[in-house]
């Protein structure tokens, strides 16, 4: 999506307008465009990564839960083992990931706001800024709201300010952090149902140690 929006700002005005929140990913897409407005308050970021496992070792051994896995390769059973905690190579494995995701990350915030990569660490490194603060740091062009992304929008694409525009809704609505934890709980609850035996159906259909399923 970076570049996909790097590349239209070689044909037209790109201005990204941040409102309440632009975390890691909102940030990750506003920094390609070719000016950034944000609100005083906007949580702007992180840029930074997030990554890791479930370890369900615990719930396992209380419901009487047991899983067996047969793999082949070192790292072959890395998604299937949620039942215990990472290896020292598993977990030296997800943090080199991370760390090269991360650098990624850090490098085209840098390369997009004209900055040099050891600025963009001394800002970057997880952190969350408000608006204000992000402007302060370079991270933001300007502050304000929707209506002052719109006229420097204009004043870019050279159309007057009292000129109407018609304004085009392309986005659908978005998953909520809820909800997209909510579907992870869902599936993992699935699979272990599923282990355990139990079909799913609309009534409850077995109780252990107080749990419905």
């Amino acid at each position: 999506m970076w570049r996909e929006i790097r590349l239209l700002t070689k044909v037209k005005p790109v201005v990204a307008s941040m409102v309440d929140v632009a975390a890691s990913g909102g940030y990750y897409m506003a920094m390609a465009a070719g000016t950034i407005v944000s609100e005083k308050l906007t949580l702007t970021g992180s840029i930074g990564v997030v990554t890791g496992k479930f370890n369900l070792g615990k719930l396992y051994e209380r419901i009487g839960f047991n899983k067996e896995v047969i793999s082949k390769g070192r790292f072959a059973e890395l998604n299937a083992a949620e039942y215990r905690p990472f290896r020292p190579d598993e977990e030296k494995l997800f943090a080199k990931s991370a760390e090269y995701v991360y650098e990624q990350f850090r490098n085209k915030a840098a390369y997009s706001r004209s900055m040099s990569v050891d600025k963009m660490e001394e800002i970057a490194q997880g952190r969350v800024w408000s608006g204000s603060d992000a402007a302060s740091r370079g991270l933001v062009d300007a502050i304000g709201g929707f209506s002052r992304a719109v006229a420097i929008a204009k004043h870019k694409a050279n159309i007057p300010q009292d000129k109407q525009v018609n304004l085009v809704e392309m986005s659908q609505s978005s998953t909520t952090l809820p909800e997209i934890l909510s579907d992870i709980i869902d599936t993992s609850l699935k699979q272990l149902v599923d282990g355990l035996g139990l079909k799913s159906s609309d009534g409850v259909q077995a109780r252990m140690d107080n749990i419905m399923f």
